[in-house]
């Protein structure tokens, strides 16, 4: 049982990233290839086209250590944070949810990104660049890093794409009709394909992304285990979320299983968190405790002699002073017998109290010598040593035997002495309680005590007289005696001291460092569907797919359903692709047909659709040139099957001039010329082609 129950916990991996080496040039030096980075909230991977494997693959954060004493401060990038907790407060990243707003970040990965490539050039960077965006990425982000890579590296030429179409182009190059569904770090998306033409006015985003649910986790595990605060860290929640989690057909239904113990035990993930056990002296040899007992026994003895000796000279001399007090009094002296009595400082104040007062010092001094006589002889009482106590792995049969008919005396005991005082503590409860039989009948107990007539006794039917009632019931029963709490003190001491069965578990055992993941393991993905559950106001991505599908004829919806391609780090969840199937055969007609599919690689795919886009040399007209750049204004991109569509920049409104100090118009100004208020129209979130409230807010 015991190696079942080894088998049945998960351990942590914590795995430490490796620095990345820095790559051979050689290769591609005078080639002008194109690099492709993936440039992904959660990674970022970086190569050349063509290449079926990105070169590099990097968490895309950065970090700067404190300043200590005699140690400057240290900028780690990417891979060179080997430890991301230790830097968890400092972490920075260049992202705002999926859009790059903060371009200092920026500036560094990339140095880190070329630096590793192996790119020595002394002026630029002399390759085209393709890089990934999310979809109806801002006009100014593009532009600033568009400027960024320009200006700062000398790239000859630049290609913004979209990840996820890119990742359908690796796995399906020529569909024509596909309903994307892209689930990354920080947000998912839906974007409908039609004919070979993304429909991007009528794609939708949910702002929800695996760091929401996994922080989700995170939190979760903390209020669950108070006492693993800092153990259940960011990182291993992730790992949790990535191997231990998935998404049920059934939400409500296997959430109910949960309720049965049987099933508990089944399906619990016992999670083992990782602790140092703190060093425990070995045990000291028995021969050694005595030895010391007696070292310290005899230590004892003679501070007790150089005490009894000191306190023999002062007796030795009160009692002569006590004794010349007396003669005092034997020859007349009253008056002098009082002031030498008082002298003394002894409280006495008769010749009673005197000779009592010097008999017992002389019994103390006669014992004291007689304890001195024996030391200085040799003579000392020997005490018996207590016998060493047994483990039961070292008894022999007998007194195994004897041993648990003992402990289990002991354990009847303990049983019937809490059973009893359970039992007082359930009638003091009932006793407590006007309606119960057992107040009830004693009640009618106490009347008929109290009954001095024959006549019938209405004491209990008024209100009144359950106050008296309460009065005359202080205990409510018998009490705990004394002698039973000891008995019981005592017994529960022997059971923890002797029985294996009563041990709590402590901080040196395994189990205490385990938490258990049972619901979380369903309910934490659940949250892409019920985002609500974390307080998001957004549908969900079963009623996103339904929505999106509805604005399509039914024939084009059709088609649609029976083309859905998962793809983004999240998609990777077990049990996804099953949920879906199964919202769609409750949104879809009766007898319609679906179909959900699900990318080769789910992370990997958008780096390698870009390879392959940048590779083929008929899409190099594509790429935006920094001539182009400049001519065209803010946010310009070259459109191509992949990328998002550009919609110009618009003019910044009219700044309507303030008048310092302007008159007041009386009212009949006011009522007779009616000011007509100038209307200024947004134009960076223009209105939804259907133009209906109610719809998520589109991309056009």
């Amino acid at each position: 049982s015991l190696l079942q129950e080894m088998a049945d916990v998960y351990y942590l991996s914590d795995l430490k990233v490796t620095s990345l080496p820095i790559l051979s040039y050689d290769e591609h030096r005078l080639r002008g290839t194109p690099i492709v980075i993936d440039n992904g909230a959660w990674e970022c991977r970086v190569g050349w086209a063509g290449d079926h494997q990105p070169k590099l693959q990097y968490r895309n954060v950065l970090a700067k250590t404190r300043k200590e004493k005699g140690k400057e401060s240290e900028l780690l990038v990417g891979s060179d944070i080997t430890n991301i907790e230790a830097v968890r407060h400092a972490l920075k990243s260049p992202f705002d949810r999926d859009v790059v707003t903060h371009y200092e970040a920026s500036e560094h990965l990339l140095d880190y990104a070329f630096s590793h490539l192996g790119i020595d050039h002394p002026e630029r960077v002399p390759h085209p660049v393709v890089i990934t965006e999310t979809l109806g990425q801002p006009n100014a982000s593009r532009h600033l890093y568009s400027h960024l890579l320009f200006e700062l590296y000398g790239v000859p030429s630049i290609a913004f794409g979209i990840d996820s179409l890119f990742s359908l182009r690796a796995n399906v190059p020529k569909i024509k009709d596909v309903l994307l569904v892209s689930l990354s770090h920080q947000t998912i998306h839906v974007l409908p394909i039609v004919d070979g033409i993304p429909q991007l006015n009528k794609s939708r985003r949910l702002n929800l992304g695996g760091a929401q649910l996994a922080h989700f986790l995170q939190k979760t595990l903390q209020l669950k285990y108070p006492n693993h605060v800092n153990n259940v860290t960011l990182s291993r929640a992730e790992e949790m979320f990535l191997n231990h989690t998935c998404v049920v057909p059934q939400f409500f239904d296997q959430l109910k299983l949960w309720k049965d113990t049987d099933y508990y035990d089944d399906n619990v993930r016992k999670i083992q968190l990782p602790f140092t056990v703190a060093p425990k002296a070995p045990p000291t040899d028995p021969e050694v405790l005595k030895a010391k007992r007696q070292e310290l026994a005899k230590r004892l003895i003679e501070i007790n002699a150089r005490k009894r000796d000191e306190r023999l000279v002062v007796d030795e001399a009160n009692v002569r002073q006590m004794l010349i007090v007396k003669d005092i009094y034997e020859q007349g002296y009253e008056t002098k017998f009082m002031k030498a009595l008082a002298k003394l400082n002894l409280g006495l104040s008769n010749i009673n109290q005197l000779e009592s007062a010097i008999d017992k010092i002389k019994a103390r001094i006669e014992k004291a010598k007689e304890s001195k006589m024996r030391s200085d002889q040799g003579i000392r009482e020997e005490k018996v040593e207590p016998e060493i106590k047994k483990k039961r792995e070292d008894m022999d049969e007998n007194e195994k035997k004897d041993f648990d008919t003992w402990l289990l005396d002991i354990r009847n005991k303990f049983g019937e002495l809490k059973e009893k005082k359970q039992a007082r503590i359930q009638r003091r409860q009932q006793l407590a309680k006007r309606r119960t039989a057992a107040s009830q009948e004693r009640m009618r107990i106490i009347s008929q005590l109290a009954r001095n007539t024959k006549k019938e006794d209405t004491f209990g039917m008024e209100d009144d007289d359950w106050d008296v009632y309460k009065k005359i019931s202080k205990d409510g029963g018998d009490s705990d005696s004394e002698e039973e709490a000891l008995r019981c003190a005592e017994y529960e001491a022997v059971l923890r001291e002797h029985d294996p069965q009563d041990e709590e578990v402590g901080r040196d055992n395994p189990e205490w460092h385990q938490i258990h993941l049972a619901t979380e393991t369903i309910r934490t993905p659940e949250i892409i569907f019920q985002p609500s559950m974390i307080g998001h106001e957004q549908a969900g991505l079963g009623e996103l797919l339904e929505f999106v599908l509805g604005k399509f004829e039914p024939d084009v919806a059709d088609r649609l359903a029976n083309s859905i391609f998962l793809t983004g780090g999240l998609s990777n969840i077990a049990g996804l692709k099953e949920r879906l199937e199964a919202e769609l055969q409750c949104m879809r007609p009766f007898q319609s047909t679906f179909k959900v599919s699900l990318a080769a690689n789910t992370s990997l795919d958008a780096w390698r659709g870009a390879s392959v886009f940048g590779s083929n040399n008929e899409n190099l007209k594509t790429f935006l040139t920094k001539e182009r750049f400049n001519e065209c204004g803010e946010g310009y991109l070259e459109e191509h099957f992949h990328s998002n569509r550009y919609f110009p920049t618009p003019p910044p409104a009219e700044k309507i001039e303030m008048i310092s100090n302007p008159a007041t118009p009386s009212i009949k100004e006011e009522i007779s010329n009616p000011s007509t208020p100038k209307t200024i129209v947004d134009f960076s979130n223009p209105p939804s082609p259907h133009n209906k409230a109610s719809e998520p807010m589109s991309f056009e």
